[in-house]
């Protein structure tokens, strides 16, 4: 009788010590998930069909955000019915107290001759104060270029081209006088996979009068180009984002490998050496370095995501959801972020490819802009 209550007794303590167990991984299990909700993005602005496909930005020394609006989207919205004339190229600006305006509309002495077109995608201030765009012409069979709006008192006066010859223009960013450009379809290799690169560039070759040529040829010498990579060629878009750390290292976003990589530069702002710092993305697009926290914020344009990635490289989710028309806040499509105090301010550009990875579905109304608000 003793051996058969101590074998019950210790069935008992098993089945308690199961149960508590268990009960622990089920509090680990919540406590993670909440973790992962514990941000959410809100709607920061509606915007007028004038700024259909927000793409990049940047802030100035004020705290104002200025943003590029290609309008891709003109020719769907109007057979939606979304819209009934095409919207021109436009940048909008964002005062500190969230008033919107059109900050520049670009002119018809603004676009590439030969497509007739201007394309606006990454933008960032220079150290002269003035604005420089990238002009993607790579769809429209014109010449990307580089363009700098000059600015007094804060008022765009008008378009300059400082410099030509690039494939797909991208990302812009900074550092000293030295203005580092993404191009993210440079070729590809004979076994499919693609090319992509950085340029360099120095604000004292940035000449109005005679625009500097950068070859787009990574086969020949190119004193301009910083940096190539090789991706898998699975979506032919490579090189995107970038950003500039505290420590004046370069970060550049590869899209179709859901990847960033890390070059180490010297205070000449000459390369050291370039390394594999994140991945587990799906399709990175615009990324920002935020001194505050120490870490990059970067959007997955495919996952309706947008992560930070701090020193280490650890990649952490902070706001992710499925396909929707961004009304309620929600990601739709984003392509970039802008990072003022503790908001991270999201440019929806309501891409769609045709790629079974994408969660976004349909370009639509409404046209938006989100946020996020960092603890």
């Amino acid at each position: 009788m003793k051996k058969i209550v101590s074998f019950l007794f210790l069935i008992l303590c098993l089945v308690t010590i199961s149960c508590n167990t268990a009960k622990s991984e089920i509090k680990k299990v919540k406590t993670v998930a909440n973790k992962a909700e514990k941000l959410q993005s809100k709607l920061f602005l509606n915007l007028p069909e004038t700024f259909n496909s927000p793409a990049s930005g940047d802030i100035d020394t004020s705290g104002n955000v200025y943003f590029t609006s290609p309008n891709f989207h003109n020719d769907v919205l109007i057979k939606s019915g979304d819209m009934k004339t095409p919207a021109v190229p436009t940048i909008g600006k964002i005062d500190a107290n969230n008033n919107l305006t059109t900050w520049y509309t670009f002119q018809s002495e603004d676009m590439e001759k030969t497509s007739g077109k201007v394309a606006p995608f990454g933008l960032a201030f220079g150290p002269d104060g003035n604005a420089y765009v990238a002009d993607m012409q790579l769809w429209f069979g014109g010449q990307s270029r580089i363009l700098r709006i000059n600015v007094e008192n804060g008022k765009a006066l008008g378009v300059e081209v400082v410099a030509e010859g690039m494939s797909f223009p991208n990302a812009l960013v900074w550092k000293g006088n030295d203005l580092y450009i993404s191009d993210t379809v440079l070729g590809e290799t004979e076994q499919g996979k693609q090319i992509s690169g950085v340029y360099r560039v120095n604000l004292s070759e940035l000449n109005a009068e005679k625009p500097l040529n950068i070859s787009a040829n990574v086969n020949a010498e190119n004193p301009h180009l910083f940096e190539t990579f090789i991706s898998d060629g699975s979506l032919k878009f490579g090189a995107n984002g970038l950003a500039i750390d505290s420590n004046g290292d370069l970060y550049t976003g590869i899209m179709e490998e859901g990847s960033v990589y890390k070059t180490t530069i010297d205070d000449h702002n000459n390369k050291i050496a370039t390394t594999l710092f994140a991945k587990g993305m799906i399709a990175t697009d615009g990324m920002k370095w935020d001194a505050r926290t120490d870490k990059l914020y970067i959007t997955d344009l495919f996952a309706n995501a947008v992560y930070s990635i701090d020193k280490s490289g650890k990649l952490e989710l902070l706001v992710k959801n499925g396909d929707t028309n961004g009304a309620d806040g929600k990601l739709d499509g984003p392509s970039e972020v802008v990072i003022r105090g503790k908001d991270i301010i999201v440019m929806n550009f309501d891409a769609v490819f045709d790629n079974p990875k994408m969660v976004n579905t349909k370009a639509d109304f409404p046209y938006t802009l989100s946020v996020i608000t960092l603890n």
